[in-house]
């Protein structure tokens, strides 16, 4: 087993781990609207702030889960062209691409960090039917980018190094984690 499968299985736990949190999100999601739904049928008093509850919660779902859906393979391929190039041009390709990736998310993960402080600094907070505060969020779509760049980062150093042993079956191995 080479370091970078090591590095790569221990950081997909922690991605699995925020997996899990999101998981738990979308629960309580569901159950906040289903409880919304039923009080407000049934008892005409409908729970104050859901809209803007789950809003922020849906945000957050989405956010912890990317870095595990990359490690897991599960984001769109378009394999159009790269299907048929020579092996060589295809790990080219594949190395641009996660390249790239890891770019662009590592300056999207620095822009989250600057709206996060200031949202903190200002005490920034949402109105509507409840008031709480937004830089929590903001600080969970910053560290949800940053998961994301680091396994852009981890699959980048594998291609460059041939493929890893999970290539041809991206899925992570639960039973181990």
């Amino acid at each position: 087993m080479t370091l970078l499968w090591s590095i790569r299985r221990l950081y997909g736990r922690l991605l699995f781990m925020s997996g899990i949190v999101a998981g738990c999100v979308t629960f309580f999601m569901m159950a906040l609207i289903v409880a919304n739904t039923l009080l407000r049928f049934f008892l005409n008093a409908p729970i104050a702030g859901t809209l803007e509850i789950t809003e922020s919660l849906l945000t957050m779902l989405i956010f912890l889960s990317v870095g595990l859906t990359q490690f897991e393979g599960g984001h769109i391929h378009v394999v159009l062209l790269t299907d048929r190039l020579p092996s060589a041009l295809q790990r080219a390709s594949r190395i641009l691409a996660t390249l790239l990736g890891a770019v662009f998310f590592a300056w999207s993960s620095y822009a989250a960090w600057g709206f996060a402080m200031k949202s903190l600094a200002m005490d920034e907070h949402e109105w509507g039917a409840i008031s709480f505060p937004l830089y929590p969020v903001k600080f969970v779509v910053f560290a949800g980018l940053m998961l994301l760049t680091i396994q852009f980062l981890i699959d980048t150093l594998g291609a460059l190094s041939g493929p890893l042993p999970n290539d041809a079956d991206p899925t992570p191995d639960t039973e181990t984690m």
